[in-house]
């Protein structure tokens, strides 16, 4: 359970009102202080910047079909085959291209490759592509609604 002196929860409820129009203040810290690394509140999704890689590598490993859905050129160079090869396989089956990346252990390698070319925001954020980093308790906010 993470302590936050009064400081603290003062900069997180002006960081999360400023920021984000979010007046639940206390329910965000509640989950803060209760540990939960990814939760929601108020439309948003926060997760902690020390857990977030973690979290999307499962999302992304539990979705074979969207894993295969990824850029040729991406996965052909992620699974280091011919691009062609990858668009023939694209072309019959999404998710047999996904459960390559799976089995191979290629997951980590991909989701590090899709953070560096669009963020974080396009995955969670599915309202609008938006990450918000809450600098004053190490938390990403994502609108989802």
């Amino acid at each position: 359970m993470q302590n936050y002196d009064f400081k603290q929860c003062r900069a997180i409820c002006a960081e999360l009102e400023n920021t984000l129009g979010v007046y639940n203040w206390r329910e965000v810290i509640d989950e803060i202080k209760k540990g939960n690394d990814d939760f929601q509140v108020a439309g948003y999704r926060f997760i902690n910047r020390d857990e977030i890689d973690q979290v999307q590598q499962e999302e992304l490993e539990s979705d074979p079909y969207i894993l295969g859905c990824f850029s040729d050129w991406l996965l052909a160079d992620i699974l280091n085959m011919p691009i062609e090869a990858i668009e023939a396989l694209q072309k019959h089956d999404f998710e047999i291209v996904g459960k390559m990346v799976v089995d191979l252990g290629k997951v980590a390698e991909l989701q590090e490759q899709y953070v560096r070319h669009d963020g974080y925001g396009h995955h969670f954020a599915h309202y609008d592509h938006e990450e918000h980093e809450l600098e004053s308790c190490n938390f990403s906010a994502f609108r989802i609604e």
